[in-house]
């Protein structure tokens, strides 16, 4: 207990510093003070986060509304900032899970993982992991994460595997959410960041159709999603879903026989729910975040009446939700201030006269480390696909090679648990910050290598 109270300390003292040298050091040339203490902000919430020393929600929501009293943004601009659309997704999916745990539809499909993988674990996390994957092509990132995490949740319980000790819980709760982000890159409708991209092509003159973008990026999604499955369970090595599990799964389908009627709509719902996000693509008005809100509505409608308000809001994980409302304002004192603009510019300073693959390495690895403190993947693919467009004609790469390293990356959050899709399953307590960043780092530097040769790659298709 010490020890813990000595580390949440150290976590304030350094916070408080940090912002404290912010206020007082001399500033570098095009860097004003606010940037610079919006910068501190951030960073003094990523060492509060690490070091747990205070709740989630509660660090988060301290640091936001210290930045009124730093100047950063006035107090009308905080609370107009905080929640957006990922706050009220988060209650929304939250509510459809307690009402899809209620039902004996995750338990079905367990079983049918399981009965195909014969209890091999690595089989098993492989073939989650792939499935995930392709999901996410189609839908939302946040939501095939909410579904499969869903999946893995009745898949450990079953096993009685314990939070904190499963390796097996690991592999799934780490995993699930990374291929949830890289699935989205195989296709333009994976994430909004995709299409992002293919308008900064389009202004750039390379108009780059449904197919093209697929030949370009599933592969490299596809690489990424099986190294990263391949190293987890050599690095956590999953326990084996026992047989004891396996024969309760399929004693407690028995025991659950036909659907029942409110197991029915929950399943309609939700399945309406999906057709909508996937119809989202095409059509605006099914907003990912309006379709959520009203599916969690009719699983309170008269006649379905799935859940009721009371239990709902009690099992609710408002620690995550109002975590995930508060890094938007985060991000967008840095943005608003100018200060990640000021990054990037510097750290692009001077690379045009190296080498093709050097150079592609250095711009990997640079968007990789910043990506993973910057939760939201439109804003990678806004902060540096203008600076990399810039280098076209500098470097002799061609648009879609530059632009690839953001498109990449905005899908592929590997190291810190603080993009949305990760505090979802962070929340579970089945695996630690360290834990992330020991599986992160190995198909973080493996994609960052094989995305060196980008330019010879993307050749191959005319772009």
């Amino acid at each position: 207990m010490k020890t813990d109270t000595r580390k949440s300390a150290a976590g304030l003292v350094c916070a408080a510093a940090l912002i404290l040298l912010a206020e007082l050091l001399p500033l570098p040339d095009g860097v004003t003070r606010t940037g610079f203490l919006s910068f501190a902000v951030f960073f003094g919430a990523i060492i509060l986060w690490s070091l747990n020393s205070l709740p989630m929600c509660v660090t988060a929501m301290m640091m936001i509304f210290i930045m009124p009293a730093l100047g950063i943004f006035d107090l009308n601009t905080v609370f107009t900032s905080f929640g957006g659309s990922s706050f009220f997704f988060a209650i929304a999916t939250f509510a459809m899970s307690i009402a899809l745990e209620k039902t004996s539809v995750p338990l079905r499909i367990c079983h049918l993982l399981t009965s195909w993988s014969k209890g091999n674990p690595r089989k098993l996390v492989i073939g989650i992991f792939l499935a995930c994957g392709l999901t996410s092509a189609i839908m939302s990132n946040l939501s095939t994460c909410i579904i499969y995490l869903n999946l893995g949740l009745a898949l450990l319980h079953a096993n009685n595997c314990t939070p904190g000790k499963s390796n097996l819980g690991k592999c799934l709760m780490i995993g699930i959410p990374c291929c949830s982000g890289v699935g989205g890159l195989i296709t333009p409708a994976g994430t909004p960041g995709n299409l992002l991209i293919m308008d900064l092509l389009e202004t750039a003159g390379v108009q780059m159709s449904f197919l093209q973008w697929c030949l370009v990026f599933a592969p490299l999604s596809l690489v990424c999603i099986i190294i990263g499955a391949v190293w987890i369970t050599f690095l956590f090595r999953p326990e084996k879903v026992t047989q004891e599990a396996m024969e309760a799964l399929t004693q407690k389908l028995r025991d659950s026989g036909k659907l029942k009627p409110y197991e029915k709509k929950t399943v309609l719902v939700i399945v309406l729910m999906l057709v909508c996000w996937f119809l989202g693509t095409w059509v605006t008005v099914l907003n990912v975040t309006v379709v959520a809100v009203m599916g969690m509505a009719l699983l309170f409608f008269p006649g379905i009446a799935v859940l009721d308000w009371d239990t709902t809001v009690k099992k609710i994980n408002w620690n995550l939700c109002f975590t995930i409302g508060s890094v938007g304002v985060l991000i967008g004192g840095m943005t608003a201030t100018g200060i990640m603009d000021w990054i990037v510019s510097g750290l692009f300073a001077n690379i045009t006269s190296w080498n093709t693959i050097a150079m592609f390495f250095l711009i990997g690895l640079v968007v990789c480390v910043i990506r993973a403190f910057i939760p939201t993947a439109p804003a990678i693919a806004a902060l540096f696909g203008a600076p990399l467009l810039a280098l076209t004609a500098i470097t002799g790469a061609t648009p879609t090679a530059l632009l690839a390293i953001p498109a990449f990356w905005s899908c592929a959050p590997m190291l810190l648990w603080i993009e949305p899709i990760y505090l979802f399953s962070y929340g579970y307590e089945y695996y630690k910050p360290q834990d992330l960043l020991k599986y992160g780092a190995v198909p973080s530097l493996a994609m960052v290598a094989l995305m060196s040769f980008t330019p010879y790659y993307v050749g191959l298709f005319g772009l």
